[in-house]
Order: structure tokens, then sequence, then C-alpha cells
């Protein structure tokens, strides 16, 4: 065995497609769109030099592989801090071993004193940290999921427990909407609010409108600066394809139409993904055609309600607008998260509409 830097384009291709031999015939495994993938690689480690790519090596095969790059931290207060992801490796503390020492011989050299992850590029909201409890749940999109034994792979090396994240299950099959109802007419009436679906011809105004509800709604528990407002256009623009415009739903005030709060969901699309197995062609777009009415599950991804409404009843009330979005597409299965451990207040409002905690993600720490 030996560890390899990346720096062709051929070797970029196996780093994409070592996961498919690793988890095999994993019913939960979704892989990556290679092409999408490659893509991005081909940017951050060939053209932009802002990201290093290791690999394991044996045999002219991969058996471990890791991505990572350096910057600041808010949480750490470290204008250095190393940041790693797409780490996948065999079940071999030898292998793993092996790769963390070069990828932390490397970030040393760059002045690094502290490594975390997992984190994913360009998002740090989604996919990050590992899956360390809720194997026996399916992966939901654009969330983490690994063997059982990355927890044993991270620990043997003396990485620690950073902090945890959560995601809450909701079962829709169990939701008493004929009680919650007139709770939610009393709460928008009181405050004189309504909740409405975006609306894609006019998103310009809902994108303002969403930038000013996180903006006044960030709090110091949430270490990671609010998105801009050209953050929001780049995501709306990226997942186009994969927002459904009644999974979000804004709140605003009527009198004068503030917005106060809001909520996004994702559609489960890793049910679509799974079935193009990371491929792009004509088959395996007319299997997401198909695949992509069938959809049955949605992870909620964001939700921010500003101070001056908060702990009166507007989570609740846009939760019950999911719901209602949720019974008319068939749907009966809502995630919320990945949500930090420390923000009580988020998980407490997401357990008022029903949910529990159904998986943990971890992200890990070393100091250098």
């Amino acid at each position: 065995m030996r560890v390899v830097r990346l720096d062709t384009e051929k070797q970029l291709k196996k780093f994409v497609g070592m996961p498919d031999k690793l988890y095999g015939k994993d019913k939960f495994f979704v892989p990556y769109m290679r092409r999408d993938l490659l893509k991005t690689l081909k940017l951050l480690v060939l053209k932009e030099k802002s990201y290093t790519a290791l690999a394991v090596e044996e045999n002219g095969k991969f058996l471990a592989r890791v991505l990572f790059t350096v910057g600041p931290s808010k949480q750490l207060k470290l204008e250095c801090c190393g940041y790693f992801s797409h780490f996948e490796c065999i079940n071999d503390s030898l292998c793993a071993g092996m790769l963390f020492s070069e990828m932390c011989r490397i970030l040393k050299e760059q002045g690094v004193t502290y490594v975390e992850g997992t984190y994913f590029p360009y998002d740090q909201d989604n996919r990050r940290g590992i899956l360390v409890e809720g194997f026996e749940y399916e992966p939901m999109i654009l969330t983490s999921y690994n063997p059982p034994y990355y927890k044993q792979l991270f620990e043997g090396f003396g990485f620690k427990k950073d902090f945890d994240t959560v995601a809450l299950k909701i079962e829709y099959d169990r939701y008493d909407s004929k009680r919650v109802a007139p709770l939610v007419e009393k709460v928008l009436k009181r405050y004189d609010l309504y909740i409405s679906p975006a609306d894609f011809k006019n998103i310009e105004r809902d994108i303002d409108d969403v930038h000013t509800i996180i903006e006044e709604a960030t709090s110091d528990i949430i270490f990671q600066d609010a998105p801009t407002r050209e953050d929001l256009v780049r995501i709306v623009g990226n997942w186009k394809s994969f927002l459904w415009a009644d999974f979000i739903h804004i709140c605003r005030r009527r009198s004068d139409g503030k917005p106060v709060g809001v909520m996004m969901s994702v559609p489960n699309f890793n049910t679509v993904f799974r079935k193009m197995n990371g491929r792009m062609n004509p088959v395996t777009l007319i299997k997401a055609l198909y695949w992509k009415n069938k959809i049955k599950s949605i992870r909620a991804i964001l939700q921010y309600v500003i101070p001056q409404y908060q702990n009166r009843g507007v989570n609740f009330a846009l939760y019950h607008a999911f719901y209602l979005s949720c019974k008319k597409r068939g749907i009966n299965y809502m995630e919320a998260g990945t949500i930090l451990e420390n923000n009580e207040i988020s998980i407490r409002n997401v357990e008022k509409a029903g949910g529990k905690i159904n998986k943990i993600f971890r992200i890990y720490g070393r100091q250098l």
C-alpha cells in the first residue's frame, strides 16, 4: 500500500468510482452523479488547486480516499483550519492511518494546527459529519451515509468528537391534522400572518424575503455566517431541478408583507439517483422522469423565524403547511435536519411537530 497525491484526470476518475466496490450491493448506497463530481474535482484539484486529493493505492486499486482544503473557522476562532470531505476507506485501520497521516502532514506544512471533518465542499450545512447512529434508515438527499466502522477508523487515529448534528423523523400517518388545524389558524389570526408557497415567477422577491429572515434569525448557536443573497441565488440555481415550490413556505405579516419565517424542504431525490446509478444518459434520464413521481419522503433543510415571532407557534404553523403539501403529493415521511446538537430551540420545535431523533452525524477533529 502507498499514498498517492492525485494530479491527473485519470486518477480523479478512479477517485470518483472508488466507492462502487466498497459499498457493493448495499441497498442504501447512493452514488454521486459521476460526471458532476468529476467536473467539480477537476476545478478544485487540478485548476484552482484549492483542494488536495489523496488515495491509498494497492495493485492499481484505490482502497481509501480523501479530499481536503484550508480555511478559517468561526467556531474555533482560527484563521487556518483544515477541512476534509469525501472520505471513503475499506475496513482497515492501517490503510486509514496512512491516509490520515499524509493528510495531516501536508496540512501541517501549510501552517494548519487543527483539522476537522467531514464537510462537503461549498456547503457546510449539508453532508456534514459521518453517520454514527441511525444506519437502519435510508439516507436522505444531501446527507451522509457510510459504513458503521468509520467511527472506529476515526477514533483509532486519534480524532475526537467536535460536535454532533441530528436528524429527526416525522411520520405523517400519525399526524392529527383535525386537532392541529384550528390551533394553526388561531396563531396566524392572532399575529396577523399568512403562509404561502414560493412563487418561482417572482423568485427575486422571495429570495430577498428569505435572506431578510435568515439574517434576522441567525444566532451565535449557528457558528457559520448567514448565507449572503448571492449564496441563496447560487443555491436556488444549483438546486432548481430538485426544488418544488409547494415545499418552500414563507410566512409574512398581512398588514405590510414583512417576512417573518421560512421553511424549505427538498424531495428525497435519492430515490431517483439510486435508480440512475450515478450516470447521466438517455436511459437514466427516462428512469429519473419515472421515479421522480414516486418520491415518498422529503427532507426539511432550512427553517428560520425572526426573534419577534419565535416561541409563538409560527414554527408549528410552518410544519402544518408542509403536512398539507405532503398530503397532496402522497408523501408520508419527513426528515428534518441536520441540526447542531446544541441548537435546543430548533430541535424542540421539530419535536413539537411530532419529530423524533433518528440519526446522529459526527464532526471529528484533531490537533496537529
